[in-house]
Parts: structure tokens; sequence; C-alpha cells
């Protein structure tokens, strides 16, 4: 299916989009830095960035006509060139360029902040700054743009104010000579400044989130880039005019600024610019971490970029996961605190994928791909041409100065090619990693070595617990009971207990004595006196290489399961089963397939299922959520191959239902048991399955099997708990 977003954004949001990314970073970040190379002709230097840039925006206006999805530039090379290489290459890059701006302006926050309070170390401002925007953007698109309008709308009054105001304080003397260290640093600044309008893009990366986005999109664009060129230009005009650019040291350069506001304001205006740069980075870093999230989500859509980046949280209309990934790595970036280094990076990867976008506009007129009445370029192809060439040249420049950037930038793309080159194997791994939105099974071959641990607890259900648990093992079953034994057995009605515990285990030995003589083969009952039962269940498990423990369902008051069987379900360094027996006839079996790593594992119990009544029809059930032909005809050929790599006895069956664990209680009455590959975090509800175990357990009319299969990496109790965290975000 194909996952959209709801459009929600209006032009004013989409205006403050795309200027709250442009305006920080040169006035709050990098301004002190540039005066001190170039002197005052850095204001000239950063009125022809933002001219050159106005080149490629005329170009992202122009597809944003006929173009209006997520994913903004990548989108728009891929509608042109095809979903191939040169596709994935522009959107590889552009996510990475995104993301790593992004943790420039947190780096900016951090220092902000620290000037307003002293003792906190800038680091851990970036790092609030990092959870409180993904998590604001996680709360949905609509947080996201209140948030952009207020902050955006607050901190260009401030800046508005500062140049209205500084006019006073102005001084002609202090911007002579204007070339004062020549015209190769101006042109050396130009370079580093004509990053900072990077951004102006962002907007149309959420092409499927703005209403009218024909005409909305190209609009913005043309009113943010008009807005930040005159504040821009007239900011730096005031700062250099106001305090004479030569006071510039290293060690006050990132205050330059707040040190003219001083001079304009007193010390309340220091703190008021001040405020208003963490509002500027705030912005800066709310927009980038937009436009990233939603390159990579367009990629994940397109099955470039493994599935779990286009989850939907179906009440926010976020891409959860596209926002987490996309915060890790602004993270890791952040912690270095090198601004240099990151700037010179990012910039290098974005301005690749802006020529790349230029020459998509020329290919794209070629083709005659865009038919629709509205915004064109002008002065066609002498601007998109002009744009690639200064778009090349400025990336020569960036990384011919910093050899250190140049390397991190050829080994960024050079992942990316990697990646591209091995990512058709993808189309097998499990769903979320695998770029498919449903992968291929691949089933390990079932041995006849399969021996399966019987844990028995009540006479009432024993027979059809061995009879099962004996099936599928082909005779290899251990049963075991456990009799809870107390610390200290003070009084008369503890011994009770104890003692009819006892005996009962003595009845159900005999029941299980019988049973192997209706078998034909010895099997005793192993009965254990213990303090801890999860803790003897697994030793015992280990010590006999077990390879699956199997259980009765047996539903306790409002839980579906026990606190020990939860223990085990989510600890146990082997396969789990837990059964709901409505009957001891199975012909037919019902086995959801969502492709998920949990349902793949649960393959082979069904394989062995089968192995076990091979009179059973077996049905390989998918539920989709969307009816979408394109989609469907997919989903048969995938699950074709689940049953071809199965070898069984069975049919397929696409149907459609808002509600997963809904569709499979109404499909359980023509069934006799339903078997479903259960998470670790089962009794949140498996999401990346789509079904609430529990409640099928409840309410099916068929026996239930619910499988948790032993995964080393996913059961890793570390891993386990950072997978938790995030679950916390999802729906």
């Amino acid at each position: 299916m194909r996952r959209k977003l709801k459009r929600t954004l209006g032009l004013y949001s989409a205006t403050m989009v795309s200027i709250g990314s442009m305006i920080g970073g040169a006035i709050f970040v990098l301004a002190g830095t540039v005066f001190k190379i170039a002197g005052p002709s850095a204001t000239l230097a950063i009125l022809l960035a933002g001219i050159a840039t106005l080149l490629t925006s005329l170009s992202f206006a122009e597809f944003s006509t006929f173009i209006p999805e997520a994913g903004g530039g990548y989108s728009y090379v891929r509608a042109t060139f095809g979903n191939n290489f040169t596709g994935f290459f522009t959107g590889w890059i552009l996510w990475i360029g995104y993301a790593l701006s992004a943790s420039l302006f947190a780096i900016g926050f951090g220092n902000f902040l620290h000037y307003f309070i002293p003792f906190l170390p800038g680091i851990i401002g970036s790092l609030i700054l990092i959870v409180y925007v993904a998590s604001n953007q996680i709360s949905g698109i609509k947080n996201s743009a209140l948030l952009q309008n207020t902050i955006v709308t607050i901190f260009v009054g401030i800046l508005i104010g500062y140049i209205i105001y500084g006019f006073k304080f102005a001084d002609v003397k202090n911007v002579t000579p204007f070339f004062s260290n020549g015209f190769v640093p101006m042109f050396q600044t130009m370079s580093i400044l004509y990053m900072t309008y990077i951004g102006f893009d962002a907007v149309t990366t959420l092409g499927e989130e703005v209403k009218n986005p024909k005409r909305t999109i190209p609009l913005a664009i043309m009113i943010s880039m008009a807005v930040v060129l005159i504040v821009k230009t007239l900011a730096f005009f005031i700062g250099s005019a106001v305090l004479n650019v030569n006071t510039i040291t290293a060690q006050n350069a990132g205050n330059f600024m707040i040190n003219t506001a001083k001079i304009i304001g007193g010390p309340l205006g220091g703190y008021i610019f001040a405020g208003a740069g963490i509002l500027a980075t705030l912005s800066c870093m709310n927009t980038a971490l937009l436009a990233s999230s939603r390159t990579s989500f367009a990629l994940s859509r397109d099955k470039r970029m493994p599935y779990f980046f286009q989850s939907v949280n179906p009440k926010t209309q976020s891409p959860i996961f596209s926002i987490v990934v996309a915060s890790v790595i602004i993270l890791v970036a952040t912690i270095t605190q090198n601004i240099e280094e990151i700037s010179i990076i990012a910039s290098s990867l974005t301005l690749t994928g802006y020529a790349f976008i230029n020459l998509s506009l020329l290919y794209s007129r070629k083709r005659n791909l865009n038919t629709e009445k509205g915004f064109k370029v002008p002065f066609y192809p002498y601007i998109p041409i002009f744009a690639i060439v200064f778009n090349v040249v400025m990336i020569l420049i960036l990384l011919y100065t910093d050899r250190l950037a140049l390397g991190f930038v050829i080994a960024l793309s050079a992942i990316g090619i990697v990646y591209y080159l091995l990512s058709p194997k993808l189309k097998t791994a499990p769903k979320g990693i695998s770029n498919e939105p449903l992968p291929f099974l691949k089933v390990k071959n079932v041995s006849d070595n399969f021996k399966v641990l019987c844990v028995v607890e009540d006479e009432a259900g024993i027979q059809s617990l061995l009879n099962f648990a004996f099936d599928i093992s082909n005779g290899n079953v251990i049963p075991i009971g456990i009799v809870d034994v107390p610390d200290i057995v003070k009084d008369k009605d503890n011994y009770e207990i104890l003692r009819k515990s006892v005996e009962k285990f003595e009845r159900i030995r005999k029941h299980v004595s019988d049973f192997g003589n209706e078998k034909n083969t010895k099997i005793d009952l192993n009965v254990i006196l213990s303090k801890d039962r999860e803790k003897i269940v697994d030793k015992f498990a280990i010590e006999n290489k077990i390879d699956m423990i199997f259980m009765g369902w047996k539903e306790e008051g409002a839980k579906t399961f026990s606190k020990w069987e939860r223990k085990i379900l989510e600890k146990s360094p082997v396969d789990v089963g837990i059964m709901k027996f409505t009957g001891n006839q199975f012909k037919r079996i019902l086995f959801p397939y969502s492709g998920s790593i949990y349902s793949q594992m649960a393959a082979n119990t069904i394989k062995r299922i089968a192995n076990a009544y091979p009179d059973a029809k077996i049905t390989i059930l998918k539920i989709t959520y969307e009816d979408d032909e394109k989609e469907i005809e997919e989903y048969k050929k995938v699950l074709f191959n689940v049953l071809d790599s199965l070898k069984i006895n069975g049919e397929i069956l696409i149907e459609y239902s808002p509600s997963a664990w809904q569709k499979i209680v109404e499909l359980s009455k023509d069934y006799d048991l339903i078997v479903i590959g259960i998470s670790t975090d089962w009794n949140i509800g498996d999401s990346l399955l789509g079904l609430k175990t529990d409640l099928i357990f409840e309410q099916a009319q068929s026996s239930v099997l619910a499988v948790r299969a032993y995964h080393g990496i996913f059961h890793n109790q570390i891993i386990r708990k950072i997978f938790e965290f995030i679950k916390k975000f999802s729906p």
C-alpha cells in the first residue's frame, strides 16, 4: 500500500517553514566567523550567495507545481529519471545532508542556551533540543507547524527591530574600506554563506502535507527568499556598521552579533538577541529534521530504503521511525561539536543534490513532463545551467579547502552506492528491515530432532497438551511439572497447599504414564520443587537442549497470561509456544503472515504442524489496510512464495480490514487452529504484525497457538529496552 500524509499546512505555515530554515545559520551562528575572514564585504557575500541560491529555488518552485509529493528534491529527480540510482543517490545525500545541517543548529542552540545559563554545558542544551524537537514532530505535523509559526514570527520580529533601531548606531567608518581584506576572501565567505540558504527547499519535502501545493509551495519559496535576502543582508550591514569587524577574534567570533546588540540595546539587547538566536536555531533544527525525515520516508515508499522508514502513526500522521533515525544521525554529529566540518560536509552533500535537481529540470523540460499550468523558470535553460555550474564550483571550493570533509563526503557517498547495489537482497529480509511492504520468506530446514518441553499445570487439559506437543515433536517431548515452594512453611494452610500440589502432580504423573503407554513409548513426568519457576524452567531447557517450551493457555482474571508466563515469553532463551485449545482436530489452519521477523520465525512452527497433520489445509493470510490492486498483486506473489518455501498443502487469502486482530477473530469461526507469531512486547500489542495477541486469545472461536521464536539479537535485553523506549512513541 502507498502510505500518504495529511494536508494541514497553509501558505503562512509553508512560508514560515522556509524562512525559519534559512535565517538562523548565517546571522546567529556564522556571522562573526565570515566577518573575520572577509571584513565588511561579508555583507556583499551574503547578498550574492542569496541571489545565486535564488536560481536553484526557481527550479524547485517549478517542480512543486506538478510533483507535490513528500520528499521534495529527491521526488523531483526520481520522477524525472525514474526510480533508479540517480533518484536514490539524490535522496540519500539530501537525507544525510539535511540531518547533518540539523546538528549544526543543535550546536548553535546549545551555545545560546549556555549564554543564558553559564553552568549548563552547551552539549546538554543541544541534546535537550534534539529530544524536544523529535518528540514534538512525532506528536504530529500540526504541532510542528504551530511551533514553527510561533518561533519564526517572534525571531523575525526581533531581527526587524534590530535592523530598524540599529540604524541609529550605524557608523559608515566601520565599513570602510569595504574590501579591507581583499576580493578573494569575499568569494571564500560567499561559498560558506551559500550553505546558510540551504533550506528554502524544506517546504517541498512536505508536499503531501501542504494545502493546494501547486500554488502554495512556489509562492512560499518566492516570498521566503525575498524576506530572507533582505533581512540577512540588512542584518549583516547593521552588525558590521555598529561594531568594527577588526575587533573580532577567534574567541569572541561566536558572540559578535550579540555584542552589536549590546551596543544597540544594552545588556537587555544582548539577552534579547541571544533569545532570538535560541528561537532561530530551534526553528532551523525543526525544519531540517522535517526535511530529513520526509526524504527517508519517500525513499522507503519507493522501496529504496527499509520499510520501517514509512511507518506512519495513524493518530498523528507522522513518520515515526524516519524521525527517530534522523534524530540519531543528528545526535551523533552533534556530539562531535565540530561546526566547521559539519557545515562543509552538509553543504557539499546538499549542493550535490541541488545540482542533480537543476539537471532534472532540464531533462523534464526536454521530455515535456510538465504539462501543468503554473510557475515556470524564466530565462530557461540559462538559469538552471548556471545554477548547476555554480553549485559544482561551490562544492569544489568547499572540499578543496578541507580534506577531512572531502574524505567524509566520499565515504558517505560510497556507503550509499554500496547499499544501493546490495539492497535487492533485502527483499527477503524481515518486514521493517526489508525494502518491500511484504518480504519473501526464507524458512529453515525443519529437522526431526526437535525437543519440546511441555509444562503441565493441571489435569484437565493435559491430554490435549501432550498430544499436540507429541505430534509436532515427532514424539520427542519432555513433560515437566513445578511445585512452588515457599521459603518457610509457617502454618498449616501453607502446608496443605503444598501437600495438595504434590498430590496433584502424582495424579498427573499417572496421566503421563498412561499417555506414554498409549503412544507405545516411555514418557516420564519431571516434577521439580522450586522457589523461582521461571529460572528453573529456563535452566532445565538449556541443560536438556530444549527447542521449544510449550504451555497450555489458562485465562487468569483480567489478564491473558499469568505473571510467570509473561516472563517466560519475554526472557526464555528458546522458542516458546502457548496454546488455547477448543478442540483436538486440526483440519483447517490459519497463519497470518505479515512479513515481520516474528511471523517469519513462526513459519518454522507452521512447517512442523503441517508435517504432523498432513491432511490439514493451511491458509496463509495477509490483511491489507488499503484496497490497492497493485499492492495486492505483489502480496499474492509473496504469499505463494511462502507456500512454496514451506512446501505445504495450502492456499492464500488476502483480506481488507482496518483492524487486523478483529479480522482474525472474525475468520476464526471457519478454522480449527490459528497460529500467530508474536514479539516480546506481546502485552502492548504487536504493532509490527498489527495484532493484539491477548484479544485474539480471548475472542477467537478456534484453537490459538502463539509462537514466540527466540532470536539472539531481537531478544537481547539491552536492545529490548531500547526498542521498548521507541515503542512508547508508536501507535
